[in-house]
């Protein structure tokens, strides 16, 4: 069992995590502190709403956010349109600080 500080850069999800717009994405989630929905993701982050939607497939698939599709009038719209609400998951907060750890051990020569 990998000690705490490297448990999930050893099973690969801080890798996957690190990608620059994944990342800017989960940040962004985790200090908004609501759900979002995959347009104002892409217009605060200024990434196309396609890569969007992928990169939240991936942040879903490893367990660090939550999504879920409902029927919404967005932006004053006459009629409901599906949307895809997102947050992040107690994992992230984990994952984050794994990282964190690992990298005070690093500077600590640890």
């Amino acid at each position: 069992m990998p000690i705490l500080g490297l448990r999930f850069i050893v099973d690969g999800t801080a890798e996957l995590m690190m990608h620059p717009a994944r990342f800017q994405i989960l940040q962004y989630l985790r200090e908004v502190g609501e759900p979002k929905y995959v347009d104002q993701i892409a217009k605060a982050k200024g990434i196309h709403p396609r890569m969007v939607s992928h990169h939240l497939d991936v942040l879903e698939e490893l367990g660090l956010i939550e999504c879920k599709h409902e029927l919404r009038k967005v932006n004053g719209s006459s009629r409901e349109v599906a949307v895809r609400w997102s947050w992040p998951t107690s994992k992230a907060e984990k994952v984050v600080e794994d990282i964190k750890e690992s990298m005070e051990m690093k500077k600590d020569g640890s």
